[in-house]
């Protein structure tokens, strides 16, 4: 071969690795919750709410978004961080929202982490915090796993993500497929992204993105653009977090695949009105039913109490649970309301 012919084949080296790319995508099928440019939920009962439907309920609450939020008294328990200084194995404390730390086997895990005032775009509007954080920021133990949903702002903080990556570096962030660019966009790069089903074994602890039946977006023109989940943990106990999602046959799979769960932690808040939100948020008898459907032996209720996103009244979530757990002759005792702050073993 001479020098001519070896470089004509050099130059079409990169043309032939595109073609051989192009038609390993045209025999690879996209998983069922893929489309083109983004994401969709797959459950067959979903009925995913036009914005014909929901815009009237939108716009009547435009003014919510830049009113100051009334103060909820929403029961807490004094935290200033003692505690964790303390061996115990297994202790979860209810934050605010979904935002719960996990003591597991010798590792701190955060899940779904806002200390904000707004969860909007905007730092003067958005859905206003009406409780304060269970426990700074600051007095938070080192934290060895955060554990993302999805990228809502009431999940997906800014301000509280860059405080907590500058006070441990080596804080591993996990995050649903897209995610990850976001982060990185802000200089942090200690992130792992993965689709549904899939996982990695981090610190001793398996870890593993699971689905959830709910939607994305940060501004208007992208929705859907990155995915939504929940995560499984698995070591000597195994642990759910349901991040924000509707009821759907996800959490029965979930069960199937990887329960019983010695603790999961269930939205139970931001379900009125009842029409719009069902596909994307569950109430306190969906949590129930969710939670039987995962096995689950302890239920801790999260996504109530902090923000003013829906219409049902701010401390109404917890009764409505009693009322589920009574309903089906379950025992209270394994469905936890925490207060503010709040610290228990599991």
């Amino acid at each position: 071969m001479n020098r001519r012919s070896a470089l004509k084949i050099f130059g079409y080296l990169p043309f032939m690795a595109s073609a051989i790319e192009l038609f390993a995508q045209a025999g690879r099928r996209l998983p069922a919750h893929h489309t083109e440019d983004g994401f969709r939920n797959i459950d067959p009962n979903f009925e995913e709410r036009s914005f014909t439907e929901m815009a009237p309920w939108v716009i009547s609450h435009l003014t919510d978004l830049f009113s100051r939020a009334p103060k909820v008294d929403i029961p807490r328990e004094y935290n200033d961080g003692s505690i964790y200084s303390l061996s115990k194995p297994y202790t979860v404390t209810w934050i605010g929202h979904s935002t719960v730390l996990i003591q597991m086997e010798g590792k701190n895990i955060l899940t779904d982490p806002v200390w904000a005032e707004n969860a909007g775009p905007l730092k003067f509007a958005g859905a206003k915090r009406v409780s304060e954080p269970g426990i700074e920021l600051q007095k938070l133990p080192p934290i060895d796993i955060v554990l993302i949903s999805h990228n809502h702002y009431d999940h997906l903080d800014q301000s509280s993500i860059e405080k907590l990556a500058d006070r441990n570096p080596k804080t591993k962030f996990f995050v649903p497929l897209r995610v990850r660019d976001w982060f990185e966009d802000k200089g942090i790069r200690n992130v792992e992204e993965f689709d549904w089903w899939e996982g990695t074994t981090f610190l001793g602890l398996k870890i593993i993105c699971t689905p959830a039946q709910h939607f994305s977006g940060r501004w208007v023109n992208d929705r859907n653009q990155t995915l939504w989940c929940s995560w499984t943990v698995l070591g000597k106990k195994k642990l759910f977090f349901a991040g924000d999602s509707g009821y759907g046959s996800h959490f029965k799979n979930i069960g199937n695949k990887f329960g019983p769960f010695d603790l999961a932690l269930v939205p139970i808040g931001a379900y009125e009105p009842r029409k719009l939100m069902k596909p994307v948020h569950m109430n306190p008898a969906d949590a129930v039913q969710a939670n039987e459907d995962l096995e689950g032996k302890k239920m801790l209720s999260i996504h109530w109490g902090t923000f003013l996103m829906t219409d049902e009244p701010m401390d109404e979530p917890p009764k409505k649970l009693a009322e589920a757990v009574t309903q089906k002759n379950l025992s209270p005792e394994n469905y936890w309301a925490f207060k503010l702050g709040e610290v228990r073993e599991w």
